[in-house]
């Protein structure tokens, strides 16, 4: 099975995805453990979308 590629993202794209307002998907993020972005940081690489999917599963389609 192939591992999916995921694309740089910004956080509302994110939390859009996870269909939940940005200030809440802000609190889910600040439980990742080990998982620290500045709040200012506007793009999300792909490996750090990769660690938020891991951590919070696949979002709904």
């Amino acid at each position: 099975m192939e591992t999916p590629k995921y694309k740089a993202m910004t956080r509302t794209q994110l939390a859009q995805r996870y269909q939940v307002c940005l200030k809440t998907f802000n609190k889910m993020l600040a439980k990742i453990p080990d998982f620290i972005i500045d709040k200012s940081t506007r793009i999300l690489t792909p490996k750090e979308v990769l660690i938020i999917i891991n951590h919070l599963g696949e979002p709904p389609d």
